[in-house]
């Protein structure tokens, strides 16, 4: 189909002419036909239950990202023609899909990643336990189980607030966490000592943490804990413990931020965790954090 129409002037020549209106009109009929033809390569299906997935329905709390339902899905069905991951973004920047990116709130909050890394700039004023440094660099490669990450969730910044403490283990991603009703170091360190026993003594070698004044006393754990090492990052250097920096970013698709914590009850809380360390990763070969992390405490329970 062309955008030239054909007229006919006063001494009944023919001439061809381009109107915009025309053009434009050609342009969408032809796109039209275009994605009807790339849709139509792959498995049906895979379209109809993608937003069902990204997309659950009130009360429910989304599990899957664009990546692990279209793993899971040509895991599930072998013969079927799915499409990659890159052609389904493709489908949803240009909106041929029922799915926008204002559904897949980590894809609209990335921030474009630095070219290089950088090193940590600011200083700590408080020296209240053992620098990052000091830590043993293996750590960073997670080979090893049991180095944990610490941070809080804050909901709203009004005296009297409750907060989330939050706790990830870095080889297997496993998430905890905890809602408190004081975040002064003393209740905090409390509270850290029973997550401690509840997981287990022996799958703790490592927590990493900030400076912040409510992890002051959190080097007392290294009396009561044989074998544990507690580490604080350099000031402004949040990727020091970016595992733990991220998942608090996922969580925050559940709780959104300036949310007064007050009326988060403890099942909701839970809810919420058990949905992030249910989520297939890539990054683990597609398994869940809590298989894995399952798997690892048996694991150092039986070598104990």
């Amino acid at each position: 189909m062309t955008e030239q129409v054909k007229l006919v002037n006063r001494k009944r020549e023919h001439y061809e002419s381009y109107f915009g209106d025309v053009g434009a009109r050609v342009y969408q009929e032809n796109r039209e036909r275009s994605r009807q033809k790339g849709m139509e390569k792959y498995d049906q299906g895979f379209f109809k239950l993608l937003p069902e997935a990204l997309k659950p329905s009130k009360g429910e709390l989304r599990i899957h990202s664009v990546d692990t339902f279209t793993h899971q899905y040509q895991k599930d069905n072998p013969d079927k023609r799915v499409p990659c991951m890159k052609i389904v973004y493709n489908l949803i920047d240009r909106g041929e899909l029922d799915v926008r990116n204002i559904d897949l709130p980590r894809k609209t909050s990335l921030r474009p990643r630095r070219k290089k890394p950088t090193d940590p700039h600011g200083t700590n004023k408080r020296k209240i336990g053992r620098s990052i440094e000091e830590r043993d660099p293996a750590v960073l490669t997670r080979e090893e189980f049991g180095h944990w990450e610490l941070d809080l969730v804050i909901g709203k910044k009004t005296k009297g607030e409750p907060v989330i403490l939050t706790l990830l283990e870095r080889q297997t991603r496993h998430y905890v966490t905890k809602k408190l009703w004081d975040k002064s170091s003393e209740y905090i360190r409390e509270a850290m000592l029973k997550i401690i026993k509840e997981h287990g003594p022996q799958n703790f070698k490592t927590i990493t943490t900030d400076n912040g004044s409510e992890f002051a006393t959190l080097n007392k754990l290294e009396d009561t804990c044989e074998h544990l090492g507690v580490y604080y990052a350099h000031a402004y250097a949040s990727w020091e413990k970016g595992s733990n920096e991220r998942h608090n970013g996922m969580l925050r698709e559940f709780i959104p931020k300036g949310l007064s914590l007050r009326d988060l009850t403890y099942k909701r809380l839970k809810q919420f965790t058990d949905a992030l360390n249910m989520k297939p990763r890539g990054t683990l070969g597609y398994v869940c954090h809590q298989e894995l992390y399952e798997q690892k405490r048996q694991e150092m329970a039986q070598a104990s």
